[in-house]
């Protein structure tokens, strides 16, 4: 077998060593958590076929990533090479998205997948783990070319699979999070500021009311007539006619 058919067969390659390895472990773990008392796959007795349908699942998609990823490289490079990148990214692109779909749509809804998930969670829990190494990896990659002066060329390779690790991680991540019940970060509640006027008391409260200081109209001194003179024609003079003096007559006759 020559580098070019080993080359043309690696994405079909990764996929089978992924899938043979995630049921390997999924079988194991689940041996485990079956030991719990309250483990929610005790009763599953569907579990080890849903483990090997999404191992096809992740077979598959790893086979799409890798017709993915050197389409992606084909065209981050410049399209150069001719048509030769893009006949061997088609095949896996086509033939993983395939057996995604076929399974998910035809084969699992026969399960009880919709409500016995563990299987489920080990496959999303797979998928991020390894995309996210694959992504990382090339994240690297791309940055050490980048500061290498590694032609473009070469690092396009790089920056393809950084963009499909990030891309299949925040699905796998999302959807592993959203069955899981993750909830969404809570935000702080806003400052709150003092309502108007508060820094000062409110008007007409500093100062007594208009007419408090002083006494009202009329009050600081008598009412006009009383009081502080007597009334005309009495009180401080005797009548006219009486008292100070002898009425008419007073002498003799």
């Amino acid at each position: 077998m020559g580098p070019e058919a080993i080359l043309e067969k690696l994405p079909s390659l990764i996929g089978a060593f992924a899938a043979v390895a995630f049921v390997g472990a999924a079988y194991f773990l689940l041996t485990l958590d079956r030991n719990r008392a309250n483990s929610p796959s005790k009763d599953d007795t569907q579990a080890g076929l849903k483990i090997v349908l999404f191992g096809i699942i992740l077979a598959g998609v790893v086979m799409a990533a890798g017709g993915a990823d050197q389409l992606l490289t084909y065209v981050f490079g410049g399209f150069k090479g001719g048509s030769g990148p893009i006949k061997m990214a088609i095949p896996p692109i086509v033939v993983g998205a395939l057996t995604v779909v076929i399974v998910m749509k035809a084969v699992l809804p026969r399960t009880n997948a919709s409500t016995q998930r563990q299987a489920e969670r080990y496959f999303l829990g797979a998928l991020a783990i390894e995309f996210a190494v694959f992504g990382l990896a090339n994240l690297q990659g791309f940055l050490s070319g980048l500061f290498t002066d590694m032609p473009w060329v070469m690092n396009a390779g790089n920056i393809s699979g950084a963009v499909i690790g990030a891309g299949v991680l925040f699905f796998s991540l999302g959807r592993f999070g959203a069955i899981s019940g993750w909830t969404a970060p809570v935000a702080p509640p806003p400052m709150q500021h003092p309502p108007q006027g508060g820094g000062y008391p409110p008007q007409g409260g500093g100062y007594p009311p208009q007419g408090g200081g002083y006494p009202p109209q009329g009050g600081g001194y008598p009412p006009q007539g009383g009081g502080g003179y007597p009334p005309q024609g009495g009180g401080g003079y005797p009548p006219q006619g009486g008292g100070g003096y002898p009425p008419q007559g007073g002498y003799g006759r």
